[in-house]
């Protein structure tokens, strides 16, 4: 007798899991339109503002778009030894391609740049490591420049009144998260492990196994770490550089007058809201936030809005078509060298 793998029950709240996920990422694109509109955003002006940019604008948006995804790619080589730029690339791409357009869809594009790094030779234990590396990397920036982002606030005069100790508090606990994260992949595993532990005895109703899958993705990173901390500090905080410059671009072109203070606020909260993964790449939700957070510091909502939508056109979806065709030229380039053999 054939068994079923998979019991009714189980797929059903699959399929109602699916359908839920979906409904909260239309309310909340639903949400962060009428968000932007109640705070004096109006969409049909910051339409205008993007519409009217000429190509010469274009040009140098998406070249310093792409020449911070060419640089991203530095933390990527030093994530999985072996690993060349233009392949970085193409892994970065194609996984943004797919995230973009799924909610929660990081699982698919990291399945896809799976079947990537097996087709260049890598193992299976390589590649884990690179996406705890470099998702890593990634998370500790997130966690670590909020504070960055309030002291420079605090010191320039710029932070609300009134609010300032409640964003010290919030960042400085971000960034104690993510200290916690660098102390992991650095082979000081314990605290963190205790966290997540703590966590696990939380939800004990269910079947977890935190620990356990936290220290097995961790072990041997620390060695990776170790020798390439160089390279995936600075290739981070080039990245971070490049993207901030592309903010202040967009800014400038939609004519916005923002100080440096302002334009690092924004940034940091526009890539800590990317976190909240519900919707695709964040859709809506980032942009309400970041809006808000442009329209705290006391920016005019529209042109704010312009500015945001701009540089999301950029950061997310314009790596849809670039990454689709990216992902395009590795199913031809791999078609092409099985007919060799």
């Amino acid at each position: 007798m054939q068994r079923n793998p998979m019991p009714p029950t189980a797929g059903g709240r699959r399929s109602w899991g699916r359908v839920a996920l979906f409904v909260v990422a239309a309310a909340a694109v639903v949400w962060a339109a009428s968000h932007a509109s109640a705070v004096g955003a109006s969409w049909s002006r910051a339409g205008h503002l993007i519409a009217g940019l000429g190509w010469r604008w274009l040009l140098v948006l998406g070249f310093v778009w792409f020449l911070g995804l060419w640089v991203h790619t530095v933390v990527l080589t030093a994530s999985l030894p072996g690993l060349t730029h233009r392949r970085a690339l193409t892994l970065n791409l194609s996984g943004s391609a797919v995230s973009n357009v799924l909610p929660l869809g990081g699982l698919a594009g990291t399945t896809l740049n799976l079947g990537m790094i097996r087709g260049w030779g890598h193992s299976n234990l390589e590649f884990a490591r690179f996406v705890v590396v470099s998702k890593a990397a990634d998370l500790v920036a997130k966690l670590t420049m909020p504070l960055v982002a309030v002291v420079v606030l605090l010191l320039s005069g710029t932070a609300p009144d009134g609010r300032g100790v409640w964003w010290l508090a919030a960042a400085g606990a971000a960034a104690v998260a993510g200290l916690l994260v660098v102390a992991a992949l650095l082979g000081r595993t314990a605290p963190l492990l205790r966290l997540v532990a703590a966590a696990e005895r939380a939800v004990r109703r269910r079947r977890t196994a935190w620990t356990a899958a936290v220290s097995d993705l961790l072990d041997g990173t620390d060695r990776l770490v170790r020798r390439r901390w160089t390279r995936l500090s600075w290739g981070m905080g080039a990245y971070w550089l490049l993207q901030g410059a592309l903010l202040w671009y967009c800014c400038v072109a939609v004519g916005l007058d923002v100080s440096v203070p302002v334009v690092l606020a924004a940034l940091v909260a526009e890539r800590a809201l990317t976190l909240l993964a519900i919707t695709p790449g964040g859709a809506g939700l980032v942009e309400a936030g970041t809006v808000g957070v442009l329209i705290a510091l006391r920016v005019d909502p529209t042109t704010a809005l312009a500015a945001v939508l701009l540089f999301r056109a950029f950061v997310f979806a314009a790596e849809i078509p670039v990454g689709g065709l990216a992902t395009a030229l590795w199913l031809a380039s791999r078609r092409a060298a099985r007919a060799e053999h």
